[in-house]
């Protein structure tokens, strides 16, 4: 599968509830031609010197709890309404952006996966 097939499609971005809020949905077409992969993604930026200077670190097991509810929520929203397609997985991914200095170019990392 070449890199344009492996592309995702983002399905909603800062999707919000009383809960909290998921910044991206995506779907990814499934590498061995299954369904597709429904993807959560959160997105953190860290500047140096930050609590959690990795990003990604700042990802917590209570955030990824969170993070799982509020998908589920999302699903159902989806379903009632009949605009979720059919997937076969659901993968938690981190986009993290680290700020380096003024003179720093951003560093920017996808994280696939950061669940088991």
């Amino acid at each position: 599968m070449d890199r344009r097939q492996r592309q995702m499609c983002i399905r909603d971005s800062n999707w919000r509830t009383r809960y909290g809020e998921l910044d991206l949905i995506a779907r990814e077409p499934n590498p061995s031609g299954g369904a597709d992969i429904l993807v959560v993604v959160e997105v953190k930026t860290r500047r140096n010197g930050a609590v959690y200077d990795d990003p990604v670190a700042a990802v917590t097991e209570d955030k990824l709890a969170r993070m799982t509810r509020l998908a589920w929520m999302w699903i159902g929203e989806q379903r009632e309404f009949g605009e979720l397609e059919y997937f076969d997985s659901l993968r938690y991914d981190v986009i993290s952006i680290r700020m380096d200095g003024a003179a720093g170019a951003p560093l920017l990392r996808h994280h696939r996966g950061v669940v088991d």
